[in-house]
């Protein structure tokens, strides 16, 4: 034998020995926590559950078999357990994010606020962008009345377009048109202006391509971080989106570049919109970029899908439906058009309603790793070493029996209305860890809240819906968000 056969063998036989030792290594230091045989070794468990588009589901049917605390990786664990996630994103945790925010990077080698992993930066970051979110920084600038022009629009859209009768049945794509509501929306809030998609009444960009083919990827992604930065190399880059397309996630990226171009041309003149308030806080050109791009991503696709899927549960739910009726028709005499936001936390059913929905219907269907801080800690019974990876399940959280009781699985608006102090403290904060907590939390939470309460009063006080396909009303696939598509419905005015 050769010395360079030797040499080759050798190489190999290290290789394997190394291998095998990590293997057993990460085997070993969570061999007490009960989860899927096959997840202690290999990441198959979760990669071959996310290909699958019903990752959420699966995630959930595991917290179920083995507990709140589930083994799903060599170094991964999955928590449904509020109280530990909410401890886990606390401004003050040790707990910092894991390897699965490298999905969230969008252009290569630039990070934005979700991919940004060193605490420090984050805090730096999150501190730039919170004026502009507090909808405070430009006098005379509201939220609300963005977000009234766009609710609006979609309501003439509706009604010029989709209102059928006796003689004229006239069936549409509802989650076609909330996407295009969400678009428009955080559009004209974040951008000070629409992108069009309700003047059109058309999938301008093929927004709706970008999410079936891009947010599947960043699925995979998450999984297996290191394709992030592969992906993102020389070659493999030249094939990812470019600007210069015509179609597509390349068109998006011609977009936002040139749209922050022209918001920092000293000839453009001064606006009062959340971009500004963006620009005066001194982020840059790149960050601004970025910005632009998570607002049309995470803002509108998240707020889209709970408003489809709470509309949903209240067609195939009549008592929530006309219990919700009931309180508008009482309400509409004394309320404006559209409603506001104080107005819709006077009523208490829509409140209900709405949380309701976010609860069965988390929008965010990635699992978020933190990583556990070097002393380890002590979750449910179990310790867990440092540099383990907690996912957040949050469909788990939100179908939890233990948390919700043996009805978890039903759209019951009532349960937030008959619940005790206490309990219904205990049940906001479950929720809530839907939008992420602390430091982690959610900086667009108060307008998707405000979105989800006006769009359902308006469109439930003037509309009546119907599904086409009761056998199956909706298509969703999970990805790093919840996407639905096919939600085929025929509408008619109620006359209030």
């Amino acid at each position: 034998m050769s010395p360079m056969t030797i040499y080759l063998y050798s190489i190999l036989l290290i290789t394997f020995f190394t291998f095998t030792a990590r293997r057993i290594y990460y085997w070993q230091r969570l061999r007490h926590i009960p989860g899927p045989a096959s997840a202690a070794w290999t990441i198959w468990w979760q990669l071959s559950n996310a290909l699958s588009g019903r990752y959420h589901e699966r995630l959930k049917a595991a917290a179920d078999t083995y507990g709140p605390l589930v083994r799903i990786g060599p170094n991964q664990l999955l928590s449904t357990d509020p109280k530990v996630l909410r401890r886990m994103s606390a401004v003050r945790s040790g707990y910092t994010k894991g390897r699965f925010y490298a999905s969230g990077k969008i252009v290569p080698g630039v990070d934005n606020v979700v991919s940004l992993r060193d605490p420090a930066k984050h805090k730096e970051m999150r501190a730039l962008m919170a004026p502009g979110f507090s909808g405070k920084a430009n006098e005379g600038y509201s939220f609300e009345a963005a977000m009234n022009r766009q609710l609006l629009s979609f309501v003439d859209l509706l009604e010029r377009k989709y209102v059928s009768s006796s003689s004229d049945v006239r069936p549409f794509d509802m989650a076609e048109k909330t996407q295009f509501f969400a678009l428009d929306a955080i559009g004209d809030i974040s951008l000070g202006q629409p992108f069009g998609y309700l003047d059109k009444d058309e999938d301008l960009y093929q927004y709706n391509e970008i999410n079936t083919t891009s947010l599947p990827l960043m699925n995979v992604v998450s999984v297996m971080p290191a394709l992030a930065n592969i992906v993102h190399t020389w070659p493999l880059r030249l094939l990812l989106p470019k600007e210069g397309d015509q179609v597509g996630f390349g068109r998006l990226m011609r977009f936002a570049r040139g749209y922050v171009d022209t918001r920092l041309d000293p000839k453009t003149p001064r606006a009062q919109d959340m971009m500004q308030a963006h620009i005066d806080s001194g982020m840059s050109k790149n960050d601004l970029i970025q910005q632009v791009f998570l607002s049309i991503i995470a803002g509108s696709n998240s707020s889209a899908h709970a408003l489809r899927m709470t509309l949903l549960s209240l067609i195939t739910s009549p008592p929530a439906y006309n219990a919700l009726i009931h309180e508008i028709r009482h309400a509409s005499p004394a309320v404006s058009s559209p409603i506001t936001w104080a107005q819709a936390q006077t009523l208490p059913y829509l409140q209900a309603v709405i949380r309701e929905g976010l609860r069965m219907w988390p929008p965010v269907g990635g699992l978020g790793f933190k990583t556990v801080p070097p002393e380890g800690d002590h979750i449910n019974g179990f310790f867990v070493p440092g540099g383990t990876e907690i996912g957040q399940g949050f469909h788990g959280v939100g179908r939890s029996k233990a948390v919700w009781g043996p009805d978890a699985d039903v759209f019951r608006p009532e349960r937030w209305l008959n619940a005790s102090e206490e309990r219904l403290k205990d049940m906001t904060d479950a929720v809530d860890t839907h939008f992420g907590y602390g430091k982690y939390s959610c900086l667009g939470k108060p307008i998707a809240m405000m979105e989800l309460h006006k769009a359902i009063f308006e469109l439930v006080r003037r509309f009546d819906f119907c599904v086409v396909n009761p056998e199956s009303p909706i298509k969703t696939t999970a990805s790093i968000f919840l996407f639905a598509s096919d939600f085929w419905v025929t509408m008619t005015k109620r006359d209030l």
